[in-house]
């Protein structure tokens, strides 16, 4: 049985971190050649470099004086980082478990964190920036948790959060983020109106659009004006897209248009309420005499217009409502609805912000619009230009 000392011992020594190995070798010296400059063994270094070991003051100095750094840039306390409070975002059901996985982002001050979904097919693609801690342990305020950082909390704080459903907004994330300057953005995967929500409860910085209004054809801007009176937003368009129905390569069912998918042989996955592919097919069902009821005999619900696709291909559903670049990407057929717009949702008081101006350039440019044209599906006249906007009151 170990003695307390032992203990005590060992919990110091995992408080301390050292950078020793990586500053020796940025001064290309071998173990032996710092060891005889510090006057110690070799043996001593390689447990000092691994951390089983605290040097004494002494041999600390030396080595400090010899590779030529701060003392405190070689050895520097490991403890863990304290928790924060942040307002969790997304649904209840994903964010009340503790240790939820999340994403944390600075919006308007306060950390947000967006719980990474498991039933996503990416989700263990993403690194999270910290665990939700036990609700033993939560700060007892609506909709507020308490977080233990896994990472760093200043790339986290630079970060600009985008929810929407477009695939490609993960394509852009990653364009920005490998530039010189480059520019962290974390994509959220969610409905249209699940952005806006979130947009309204200032959960994120841009919300990603494709809702059309029945009464006036308008895209984006009434739901924009009703969810968020008096508050300035710019909306810059992304692309537009063909939105329909996506069916088994060669069409087994023979499907021309909505009324088609009344046949009770037809397995039909949808996407979640609030989506506008969602909206899309009601509309179609609405101007076809279709009843709704369809909508009750369902192949399952996607959360996204890829796995629209996925299911579709992978025969666990005949057809569903997605983007043709969905069915291009799994060699599907597809059945046009609707030419759609997606717009980004910018608050009007962000428009300055270098990240936004950045976004909006590379949205604008010709390389981004030319990889979007390559991925096919997307119409790219008006990416990165300013296609409406609400007034502040």
């Amino acid at each position: 049985m170990s003695s307390k000392r032992d203990t005590d011992t060992a919990v110091k020594l995992s408080a301390v971190g050292t950078s020793l190995r990586r500053l020796r070798l940025a001064r290309e010296l071998s173990q032996l050649e710092l060891a005889n400059k510090v006057g110690i063994s070799r043996q001593s270094l390689c447990a000092l470099e691994s951390g089983r070991v605290v040097p004494g003051t002494d041999v600390a100095l030396r080595l400090a004086q010899v590779l030529n750094c701060r003392l405190e840039s070689l050895f520097y306390l490991n403890l863990p980082p304290a928790p924060l409070v942040a307002t969790i975002a997304g649904a209840p059901a994903v964010s009340e478990s503790a240790h939820s996985r999340v994403s944390l982002a600075d919006i308007n001050g306060r950390w947000v964190a967006h719980p990474i979904d498991p039933r996503r097919t990416d989700s263990l693609s993403q690194a999270a920036d910290g665990l939700v801690l036990p609700a033993t342990q939560r700060v007892r305020r609506k909709r507020t948790v308490q977080v233990e950082p896994l990472g760093d909390l200043e790339l986290a704080r630079r970060r600009l959060v985008i929810m929407g459903c477009a695939p490609a907004l993960g394509m852009l994330a990653a364009r920005l983020g490998r530039e010189p300057a480059g520019i962290q953005i974390s994509w959220v995967q969610g409905s249209s109106m699940a952005a806006l929500n979130a947009l309204e409860r200032s959960e994120v910085h841009v919300a990603g659009l494709h809702l059309c209004d029945e009464a006036t054809r308008e895209f984006n801007v009434p739901f924009v004006r009703r969810a968020l009176p008096g508050r300035g937003m710019l909306f810059v368009n992304f692309a537009s897209w063909e939105q329909g129905i996506v069916v088994g390569a060669g069409n087994p069912f023979g499907i021309r248009g909505a009324e088609d998918l009344a046949n009770p042989k037809i397995r039909l996955v949808q996407r979640e309420s609030g989506a506008g592919a969602h909206k899309l097919l009601e509309q179609a069902l609405r101007a076809k005499k279709v009843s709704s009821g369809i909508l009750r005999r369902s192949g399952g619900v996607a959360l996204g217009h890829m796995e629209v696709a996925q299911a579709i291909a992978m025969g666990v559903a005949d057809a569903g409502i997605a983007i043709r670049g969905a069915a291009l990407a799994f060699g599907l057929g597809f059945i046009p609805l609707a030419v759609e717009r997606f717009d980004l949702v910018i608050p009007r008081d962000l428009a300055t912000d270098p990240r936004i101006e950045r976004l909006v350039d590379t949205l604008g440019s010709t390389t981004f619009r030319r990889e979007l044209d390559i991925v096919g599906g997307y119409i790219t006249q008006e990416s990165g230009q300013q296609v409406g906007e609400t007034r502040s009151r």
